[in-house]
C-alpha cells in the first residue's frame, strides 16, 4: 500500500495522509505544532503498517516530542491505531468525547455477537450477503487507546499559543467531536464536512435514532459558527465551510425526495429503497453504506410525516 504523505499547511499545522483499504482510499490526521509538546489529531486504521507510517511520518517532521493525541470519532479509521500510536509517541494525554468513548468501547472492545448481522437482515439485506458483511465489518483492525481525557461540548483544549473550543457534532457519528480555534476560527473537523463528498450519515445498531436530523442540526450550527477553515478527515481542505455546510443540507433535501420515491415506486425494505438510491453499481462494502444511509433517511421522512414504518424493516410512504 502506499506511504503516508506529510503536507505542511501552514500556522504550525502538517498533515498525515494514511492508506485505507477501501474506495475511500485515505484519511488525514494533523499533527499541530507546540512547544510544550505536539498535538496528532486521529490516528488511522489499525492496519499492521500504520505505526509504520506514522514512525516515518513523525521523522520527516523532525521526531517531536508529542504529548497529546485527540481522537474525533470512533469510527475505525480515525480510532483504529490509537494504542499503537500512543506507544510510539509515548504521549501522556488521549483526549475523547465522552459519549464517544462509550460507543467506542460497544462497538470495538465488547461487541455483541452477531447483531449487527441481525440489524442487517431485519432490513432486508439478503441473509448471506448480512452474514458476510457482518464478517468485514468484524475483521477491521481497531486498537483504540484508552482516553485520559473525556471532554463534551464548551471543554477547551491548548495548542501552542491558541485555545480550542470543544464542539459535538452529531450526525456521522453521535459523540462526534471538532475543536474551533477561538482565535484563528480553524476547525479540525475529522468527518463532519467532507468536500467533494458527502458524509456517511447512517442509522447503525449502535446509534440513536435520527441521525440525519442531528447532523441537519449540525450543519446548521457550521453555518452560524462560520468557522474560517476546516481541517477534513478525508478530500481537500473547505475554505468556505459555512457554503459547504448550506450545499450539504441542499444535497440531502434532495436525497430525502429520492428515498420518499423509492418507496411510492414498491420499494419496502431499506436494502431495497438503497438499492433504488444508489443503483447496482456499488462494491460489497459501499453496499453496507447505502443500506444505513437509506435507514436515516427513511426515519427523517417519519419524523417529517413523509413515510412510517408499518412492521419492523419494512416502509411505505405517507
Amino acid at each position: 500500500m502506499p506511504e503516508a504523505i506529510v503536507t505542511a499547511l501552514g500556522g504550525g499545522v502538517h498533515r498525515i495522509t494514511l492508506p485505507l483499504p477501501w474506495a475511500l482510499d485515505h484519511v488525514h490526521c494533523y499533527a499541530l505544532e507546540d512547544p510544550d509538546g505536539w498535538t496528532l489529531v486521529d490516528c488511522g486504521l489499525g492496519t499492521p503498517g500504520t505505526a509504520r507510517r506514522w514512525t516515518e511520518a513523525l521523522v520527516e517532521l523532525g521526531s517531536p516530542r508529542v504529548r497529546r493525541i485527540v481522537v474525533t470519532h470512533y469510527h475505525p479509521d480515525h480510532v483504529g491505531a490509537g494504542r499503537a500510536l500512543q506507544e510510539l509517541t509515548g504521549a501522556a494525554e488521549v483526549v475523547q468525547g465522552a459519549d464517544d468513548w462509550e460507543l467506542t468501547q460497544r462497538a470495538w472492545l465488547h461487541p455483541q455477537d452477531r447483531a449487527f448481522e441481525a440489524y442487517l437482515r431485519r432490513n432486508g439485506m439478503p441473509e448471506a450477503e448480512a452474514a458476510r458483511s457482518a464478517g468485514d465489518e468484524g475483521g477491521i483492525p481497531v486498537e483504540p487507546a484508552e482516553p485520559t481525557r473525556l471532554v463534551g461540548e464548551g471543554d477547551t483544549v491548548e495548542i501552542g499559543s491558541e485555545r480550542f473550543l470543544v464542539l459535538v457534532l452529531p450526525g456521522h457519528a453521535d459523540g462526534h467531536i471538532a475543536l474551533l480555534g477561538e482565535r484563528t476560527g480553524r476547525l479540525f473537523g475529522g468527518d463532519v464536512l467532507l468536500h467533494e463528498i458527502t458524509p456517511n450519515v447512517g442509522r447503525w445498531e449502535d446509534t440513536k435514532p435520527d441521525p440525519l436530523g442531528r447532523y441537519l442540526a449540525t450543519l446548521g450550527r457550521i453555518q452560524e459558527l462560520d468557522p474560517a477553515r476546516v481541517y477534513p478527515g478525508h478530500k481537500r481542505l473547505i475554505e468556505e465551510p459555512a457554503v459547504r455546510a448550506a450545499e450539504i443540507a441542499a444535497h440531502h433535501a434532495i436525497r430525502l425526495d429520492v428515498h420518499l420515491e423509492a418507496l411510492r415506486l414498491g420499494a419496502e425494505t431499506p436494502y431495497e429503497v438503497g438499492s433504488h438510491v444508489w443503483g447496482d453499481g456499488l462494491g460489497f462494502h459501499e453496499r453496507r453504506f447505502a443500506l444505513v444511509e437509506a435507514i436515516s433517511h427513511l426515519e427523517r421522512l417519519a419524523v417529517e410525516g413523509r413515510a412510517e414504518e408499518r412492521a419492523a424493516g419494512f416502509w411505505r410512504a405517507r
